[in-house]
């Protein structure tokens, strides 16, 4: 089906909330302040902030910068409370778990407690820790950890190893990782050796699937950081360019990303987007828009925008390995099936795979359900630009990763 998109503008990002979960957990190991540049003030990252206030962390901010300076020693709380933040509540867990004689208890949101944690508590209590997660708040003193030889599923949430790697000083022994099964999102797992490596932790990922980590190596201090933008915010306005007779551009980096998402250029490239690749800023814009096979088990929170945007195509489009979706902040195989066929596009799940259908005509004038994920509400709001008289529910939800994102995107085409 053609249309007729004319959005066009500049997006600046904030920084990576991948990273920057990453670098606020390693400058929990400093003894002195710690400045980070480009935070994002996004829900996840706020939360964890909040949350290592309530162990003794004091935070100092400005427009630019973010200030961290440690305790004396750290506090036990009575409780914790992560909200929705995955990624805070597997990281922050292991953390406390290896801060010998701290305790608390950990709460979470209704929604979290649905998604997997058991796998990585029984490791951690292997490696000496106790946790008690017969039900939520769950438990955790923390213990010193002993290390050694670990065996882990990789299969469910690269988290759950990113979780036990950057706890890395706090092993009285060797760790050596063994990931089971199919690993997904393993580039996740490569840009947290990469950061960790950044602060002076080395480390081993060998062709084998397993991590070697030496024992008494200690976080070096850099005094401050700059964090790269998110690219995984860029993909819906990339995205966005794709289908737009305009550049749509956001910022860029110097260096090589070490963020997976910053990938999704080459599935739009693939796909026939003409991309130029400034010093300061990376412009989308359509030249035409093939149907393609694509292999995403590396790059799961970019499958709902490559649904949408396979809406466009000129043929079918097929998304491979990705049954790990299920595990997200919503079943997003569930989600992206249920939808795309409210509004009469033709979308089928077979063997691991997403097989998507070019609309043929516009779609119904529906209410979306977003099933209170953000980034399913943002591959969305794609759609919605096409179509203004699509109504999406729960928008809000978006502050979660991107609280700016309805103003970024009024700025190029007005939506909300």
């Amino acid at each position: 089906m053609k249309i007729e998109f004319n959005a066009k503008g500049f997006v600046e990002l904030q920084g990576s909330k991948s990273i920057l979960n990453r670098i606020l957990i390693i400058s929990t190991f400093f003894e002195s302040s710690f400045k980070i540049y480009n935070f994002s003030r996004c829900d996840d990252l706020n939360t964890m902030v909040e949350n290592l206030m309530k162990i003794g962390f004091r935070f100092y901010s400005d427009e630019d910068y973010l200030i961290l300076v440690p305790p004396d020693k750290m506090k036990s709380p009575s409780q914790l409370f992560i909200k929705d933040s995955g990624t805070g509540f597997r990281f922050l867990l292991s953390r406390l778990a290896s801060q010998n004689g701290l305790e608390t208890t950990i709460d979470v949101s209704p929604q979290l407690q649905k998604r997997p944690i058991k796998p990585l508590v029984k490791i951690l209590n292997q490696l000496g820790a106790e946790i008690n997660d017969d039900r939520f708040p769950i438990t955790v003193k923390g213990k010193k950890l002993k290390g050694g030889k670990i065996v882990i599923p990789a299969n469910i949430s690269s988290q759950f190893i990113s979780s036990l790697l950057l706890i890395a000083p706090c092993y009285e022994q060797d760790l050596e990782i063994s990931l089971k099964g199919e690993i997904v999102s393993r580039p996740y797992i490569e840009m947290t050796l990469q950061i960790m490596s950044d602060f002076g932790i080395e480390s081993e990922f060998s062709l084998n699937n397993k991590i070697k980590i030496q024992s008494g190596q200690e976080y070096f201090n850099l005094s401050d950081f700059y964090i790269e933008p998110d690219f995984s915010s860029a993909c819906y306005f990339w995205a966005l360019g794709t289908l737009s007779n305009n550049n749509i551009c956001t910022s860029n980096w110097y260096l090589d990303s070490v963020q997976p998402d910053f990938k999704f250029l080459g599935i739009l490239k693939k796909m026939g987007a003409e991309i130029s690749d400034e010093d300061d800023r990376i412009c989308v814009k359509r030249k035409k828009l093939n149907g393609i096979e694509v292999e995403m088990r590396n790059m799961p929170d970019q499958v709902p925008t490559l649904v949408v945007l396979s809406l466009f195509a000129d043929s079918k489009t097929i998304i491979r390995n990705i049954s790990h979706l299920r595990f997200k902040e919503s079943d997003r195989i569930s989600a992206l099936l249920n939808e795309i066929k409210r509004i009469g596009g033709k979308i089928e799940f077979k063997k691991n795979s997403l097989i998507i259908h070019p609309l043929t005509k516009p779609p119904k004038d529906v209410f979306l359900e977003t099933y209170n994920d953000h980034r399913i509400v943002m591959a969305f709001s794609i759609l919605k630009a096409i179509f203004p008289y699509i109504t999406i529910k729960n928008m809000n939800s978006v502050t979660k990763s991107y609280p700016d994102f309805f103003f970024d995107l009024d700025s190029i085409c007005n939506i909300s």
